[in-house]
């Protein structure tokens, strides 16, 4: 496999990740507002236009299609911090180590000019977890029973990484 590579998503791209955020295998350990239903291509579009956020898909290389999505939220330009999440928008690449590369990469290349970053997954998602620690994220703690999933209460594990190196 070639180097994930990943750039900016545009609103040509919002059908797709509308797609994928709409899927409940694909959601399902995701924040409660993207897991409640159907992603809507014309907010995604606009969502691309908040300045607290930023987009980005990622693909198995340069110019080919975009297989995950890497995303910031409630970035802080001052503090310089934000919160991170992620998804593999094609099941048949997990495993592969490619959403854990492009994380790192991600991170290293820093392209929203942080200082760290912060991202949780839900108790039980040691695929998430283990993505995570592999793009050099650290556990810094868990909030307990935080996050409704499959009708009962888990934690959210707690991780951040500094960004730039």
């Amino acid at each position: 496999m070639e180097t994930p590579s990943f750039r900016p998503a545009t609103a040509d791209d919002c059908g797709l990740m509308a797609d994928w955020l709409s899927d409940s295998v694909l959601n399902a350990m995701l924040s409660s507002n993207l897991r409640s239903g159907k992603a809507n291509k014309a907010a995604l579009t606009l969502g691309l236009r908040r300045r607290d956020q930023l987009w980005m898909v990622f693909s198995t290389g340069p110019k080919k299609s975009p297989v995950g999505l890497i995303a910031l939220d409630s970035i802080d330009s001052v503090d310089r911090t934000a919160n991170l999440w992620f998804l593999l928008g094609q099941p048949g690449l997990t495993g592969q180590g490619l959403t854990s590369s492009a994380l790192a990469f991600f991170c290293t290349s820093n392209p929203a000019d942080l200082h760290t970053v912060t991202a949780w997954a839900v108790e039980g998602n040691k695929a998430s977890v283990r993505c995570m620690e592999k793009a050099g994220f650290t556990h810094v703690g868990r909030i307990r029973e935080a996050v409704r999933w499959e009708e009962e209460w888990r934690d959210r594990i707690l991780m951040q990484r500094r960004m730039g190196c």
